[in-house]
């Protein structure tokens, strides 16, 4: 009887120690678990912030501008830049070559505010088919540049300052560009698809209202003594 005792309480003690390893393994695992989740929640929260902000601006407090140009392949030259000074929503010019972009509503702000707000300010509107311009004039595209149809895009800078290579080159949705961040350039062109469309030369602009800041890279093209269309009242080819 004894032996046999002893044996049945040596089988509790194993049946004891087994069982007891996952249970001591799953209230280790619980907590781990509850960490994980906790660090991949503040880790979603911060990117949904920092998504929530890059589509919030430009904001009601931002003060924003960039430079522009519109080129003209056939011409070989910027026009004119537009001189109205209309303003109703923030996003205007000052007949100084520059955008400015500081929002008065929310309907502008954010992925509201796009080129198309600033032509509409303006009196201009952009399509596939053309840039009409203040006072009636269309600079339409399918013209011919150097043997190649020219089209309607817009080229992006994300920095005036640096220039280089072009950050964006949009050909659809047109007045749907969004302005993104203070100091762009923006160049609205009729050329080629593929062709060098110069920076604006209003970048030297762009840099009295940024206190003078400067930087390298930059090298405008010459414009001056080139003929182009000075007067948007008159039809264009």
């Amino acid at each position: 009887m004894g032996k046999a005792s002893t044996a049945k309480k040596i089988a509790r003690a194993e049946k004891a120690v087994s069982s007891s390893g996952p249970t001591e393994r799953r209230q280790l695992g619980y907590p781990a678990a509850v960490a994980l989740v906790v660090v991949l929640g503040l880790a979603l929260v911060v990117f949904a912030r920092a998504t929530r902000d890059a589509e919030a601006s430009p904001t009601l407090q931002d003060h924003w501008h960039a430079a522009y140009g519109v080129w003209d392949c056939v011409t070989e030259s910027f026009l004119t830049p537009f001189q109205s000074e209309f303003d109703p929503e923030g996003i205007h010019s000052h007949q100084d070559g520059l955008i400015h972009i500081h929002p008065f509503t929310s309907s502008v702000t954010g992925k509201e505010a796009k080129l198309g707000v600033f032509l509409n300010a303006m009196g201009a509107s952009l399509s596939n088919s053309g840039l009409e311009l203040p006072g009636g004039a269309t600079l339409e595209s399918g013209a011919t540049c150097n043997g190649e149809e020219a089209i309607m895009q817009v080229i992006r800078w994300e920095d005036a300052f640096v220039g280089g290579e072009p950050t964006n080159i949009f050909t659809e949705n047109l007045e749907g560009v969004r302005f993104l961040n203070d100091r762009e350039a923006y160049t609205i062109a009729r050329a080629p698809l593929g062709a060098d469309v110069p920076l604006p030369t209003t970048i030297d602009n762009l840099e009295g209202v940024l206190g003078g800041r400067s930087g390298p890279g930059i090298d405008p093209p010459n414009t001056t003594n080139v003929p182009g269309p000075q007067d948007f009242g008159v039809e264009l080819d």
